[in-house]
């Protein structure tokens, strides 16, 4: 779906229109740079995809999710189409811990990254974790990279990308890899951010 921002729509807002355009609003955040009324365009382009597609039919919200943020992209946000992806999904969801005290933690379920089994699923595993973190890194450039990156379903991710090579050494190693290479990013992104500190990365399989 590519959408047209020049295309305006003036039809009453549905439900769906309203939920979209604050689900963008609240998760893109600085990473978006039109105003309110390209939003509310771009929702309804998306609504209008859908009934012309799919007859009105019910459609997973995932979808509507992945369709606005392919919109968004399609004209030159793809930093805020990727933000909306990540958090629009559930693939990343802000959470408590008494674990992490006053540290804000980010929970990355790696299990929704897995991809299909014909796909060269290490190769595109790792080169999208390092999107997915680059998507969220914002998140702690106001506590100057206090916080943490709570990493589930390790293990079993793990051993998917694995297959019939794993056994419980070669899991609990690709497990660690893992995590090393969410700590080597993040390092990176200090860096480049100018943080004070690195973001902790912590498996909460354990």
């Amino acid at each position: 779906m590519i959408w047209n921002p020049n295309t305006r729509f003036q039809q009453e807002k549905s439900p769906l229109v309203s939920n979209l355009v604050a689900e963008i609003s609240e998760v893109c955040g600085d990473d978006l740079g039109m105003d309110h009324g390209k939003i509310e365009d771009l929702a309804c382009a998306v609504e209008s995809f859908l009934e012309r597609e799919h007859n009105g039919a019910a459609v997973d919200s995932r979808y509507i999710v992945m369709l606005a943020s392919k919109a968004l992209s399609s004209v030159g946000e793809g930093a805020a189409g990727r933000r909306l992806l990540v958090f629009g999904t559930g693939l990343v969801k802000p959470s408590e811990w008494e674990v992490t005290g006053k540290d804000s933690l980010l929970v990355l379920d790696l299990k929704e990254m897995m991809i299909s089994e014909d796909s060269p699923l290490e190769l595109v595993f790792f080169g999208s974790l390092g999107i997915v973190i680059d998507s969220i890194s914002e998140i702690w450039d106001k506590a100057g990279g206090q916080g943490v990156l709570g990493l589930k379903n390790i293990f079993s991710t793990a051993l998917a990308l694995l297959g019939n090579e794993s056994n419980s050494k070669n899991i609990a190693v690709l497990g660690e890899e893992i995590k090393s290479v969410c700590e080597r990013k993040l390092e990176q992104i200090c860096r480049e951010r100018k943080w004070s500190q690195v973001p902790r990365v912590m498996n909460l399989d354990i």
